[in-house]
């Protein structure tokens, strides 16, 4: 496995014991799906790395005026005030900016773009997912050393490259072994090649299906929307993802399901149905296939986790 040569600045010290912030700004219409692809690849260094080290991972949501933020899901979202310069400086490791439909209202937001310049000066790490780069864009944030996102580097591959950085190969590998076909191109940090256009297909499809997973979804409309017959598209998909589009969409709900779990109070047959599902009892059983455990005790088991 290849990683992207980034220049990354060396993590500043912090106090004994003191965890690495993660910051993902957010806005009105979000993407949760997105910021939750990027705060999973931190959670899972974190397990992965329990007792090895004395660094830890928190991720923090943030907005412009602290309060609640409503996603595309209509999922709100409990945030933290943008922090001033200085305790960017004391804890906060790196900044994703979130992506989504809001990104086209959030370039106007001058007080965020005020803040993003002073932040790309304070934190290490500074990037977008998604559409979050044309709130960068607005704000001239881009510094040239810093790793900010590319077509072959993704938010989440910048996120995998931060654990390797602080935390080891090894650890960062683990990882990406652990991530879905929604969040990472294949292979890890490889540029897509544009002369191979049945594989851009795929890939561009893979994430057609994530964007899409609380909607029912058919290998038909799937076929079509790649503009490929059924069968030569699950030949491509499994040849090129490895999984069939089905255990994809899957995979895709377990993890939106997931992300709503931690962060809502929403009852699981709710958010069964606003991940595609017709009912709690099909999340479940969904949840035991592939996290060996079921909605409940999860979402138990993320807010017994320390803060």
């Amino acid at each position: 496995m290849s990683w992207v040569d980034y220049a990354f600045t060396p993590a500043r010290r912090l106090p004994r014991g003191a965890p690495h912030l993660i910051g993902i700004v957010l806005f009105d219409q979000f993407s949760l799906l997105q910021a939750a692809e990027v705060a999973d690849v931190f959670e899972k260094a974190n397990r992965l790395d329990a007792g090895r080290s004395e660094r830890r991972y928190k991720t923090v949501f943030l907005s412009t005026n602290g309060e609640q933020v409503t996603s595309s899901l209509r999922i709100a979202v409990l945030t933290q005030r943008l922090p001033d310069q200085s305790a960017l400086q004391l804890g906060f490791r790196a900044l994703f900016i979130a992506g989504g439909d809001g990104a086209a209202q959030a370039v106007d937001d001058s007080r965020l773009l005020s803040w993003l310049i002073d932040a790309s000066a304070a934190v290490d790490t500074v990037c977008a997912i998604g559409e979050g780069g044309a709130i960068l864009d607005a704000a001239r944030a881009h510094r040239p050393a810093a790793p900010h996102c590319t077509p072959a580097a993704s938010a989440v591959q910048t996120a995998l490259e931060t654990v390797r950085h602080d935390l080891g190969a090894d650890i960062a590998r683990d990882v990406a072994t652990q991530l879905s076909w929604t969040s990472l191109p294949k292979p890890i940090s490889v540029a897509l090649d544009n002369h191979e256009p049945t594989r851009q297909k795929i890939r561009d499809s893979a994430q057609w299906i994530a964007r899409n997973c609380d909607k029912r979804i058919s290998i038909t409309t799937a076929a079509q929307q790649a503009g490929m017959s059924e069968r030569s598209y699950l030949r491509h998909f499994r040849a090129e993802m490895g999984i069939k589009p089905s255990e994809h969409l899957r995979r895709t709900r377990v993890q939106l399901a997931s992300a709503l779990l931690a962060q809502s109070d929403l009852p699981v047959d709710k958010i069964a149905r606003r991940c595609g599902l017709t009912s709690g009892e099909c999340l479940a059983r969904l949840f035991r296939q592939i996290v060996q455990i079921s909605p409940t005790e999860y979402r138990s088991r993320v807010r017994r986790e320390p803060a």
